[in-house]
């Protein structure tokens, strides 16, 4: 290997390499596929692709591309201009934002259907109406996106990206409060189960 290598140089085939040791070894563990970025399902997304048929077409028409073209396969992509891949980019960057959005505005609703269930249960009163605080959670959740992105965006390493915004939702968020929530129901499953079952027949 070169000395004057960085981290940003990267060949195709180690990044093939790698996404297929990534696919063999967590692919039958139960994981979904795996690659090293979100832009080109996002961009297959946002041009139709709806299906996991869609993702086999692809799959199908890369190997031929590969099997009957072999090295002039490369020639005719590199052939394309890099302002058709310019828009692509931003097509995909903008269907990754708009998915971000819609999940920040989620989160709000799924604390108000936990809140709302906590109620039913507690008081049995499913006609009384306590709300969360949304600014307070849209808050929270765009600053831990945000870190994310902007660690990312100024490293260009994702695993920063990825540490920095599990430390601010364990600091900032509620992943504290979860982490020993999750530690709890681990270390007392049955008791759970046990818990859930006596409310179940409270409930019947």
């Amino acid at each position: 290997v070169s000395k004057r290598r960085t981290d940003m140089v990267v060949t195709r085939r180690e990044v093939s390499i790698s996404v297929g040791l990534m696919n063999l070894i967590l692919c039958p563990l139960g994981s979904m596929p795996n690659c090293h970025g979100a832009g080109g399902l996002a961009g297959q997304h946002r041009f139709g692709a709806r299906h996991g048929t869609s993702v086999a077409v692809l799959g199908s028409f890369k190997i031929l591309l590969a099997v009957f073209l072999g090295g002039s396969a490369l020639t005719l992509l590199d052939a394309l201009p890099v302002a058709v891949l310019g828009v692509m980019l931003v097509i995909a960057g903008l269907e990754l934002v708009g998915t971000g959005v819609g999940m920040l505005f989620e989160c709000v609703q799924k604390e108000q259907d936990q809140l709302n269930e906590r109620v039913v249960s507690e008081y049995g009163n499913a006609n009384q109406e306590v709300s969360v605080n949304s600014k307070a959670i849209l808050r929270k959740n765009a600053l831990i996106s945000m870190v994310t992105a902007g660690v990312i965006i100024a490293l260009q390493k994702t695993h920063y990206g990825a540490i920095s915004g599990w430390v601010v939702h364990m600091v900032y968020g509620d992943g504290f409060l979860q982490f020993v929530n999750w530690a709890k129901n681990r270390r007392n499953p049955n008791k759970q189960e046990s818990g859930e079952e006596e409310e179940r027949r409270h409930d019947g």
